[in-house]
């Protein structure tokens, strides 16, 4: 077993969690602001995929190349211009899903040493594959107190039945 078997599993574990956290909501809840200056839980859902797409393509160039240069981006401009209100729950969850067990294919497939590489972010500076794995599934954790904020303002129970 690979010495980084728990990383991946803990990567590939947001989709379901995440998944499970919505699973009971209307569209008008998943669509409504409980809790002010924060995004909808749809918003949420539609910047973790689009987050995903972004990282997941990165993880793929520092894999793939040597110090590839990896561009930051600004999420407030993604969910304004993605009219994440317009999407729907479900391609969404999908296409995280998707993406995760893809990319935890090819990590499980590398080699230790690869999960060192690095490429050069213009807002972070240097950042291995490693640390790529370890940010993103932070953020979906990070996300998921949202997600139960949300929850919790809106009337729900913290945990679905």
């Amino acid at each position: 077993m690979s010495p980084h078997a728990p990383q991946i599993e803990a990567f590939l574990s947001g989709p379901a969690q995440v998944r499970r956290l919505v699973a009971d909501m209307s569209r008008e809840q998943l669509e409504a602001r409980p809790v002010e200056g924060r995004w909808s839980t749809l918003e949420v859902v539609c910047h973790l995929t689009d987050s995903d797409q972004v990282w997941c393509h990165r993880m793929k160039r520092v894999i793939a190349e040597h110090l590839p240069l990896l561009i930051g981006y600004d999420e407030t401009r993604f969910a304004a211009a993605m009219r994440y209100h317009d999407r729907a729950l479900e391609p969404e969850l999908s296409l995280m899903e998707a993406m995760r067990r893809q990319m935890g294919d090819i990590l499980r497939a590398l080699p230790a040493e690869a999960w060192s590489r690095a490429g050069v972010h213009n807002e972070r500076g240097l950042v291995t594959l490693e640390e790529m794995v370890r940010i993103e599934t932070e953020h979906v954790a990070h996300h998921i107190r949202f997600l139960v904020e949300k929850r919790k303002a809106l009337g729900l129970p913290a945990e679905p039945a």
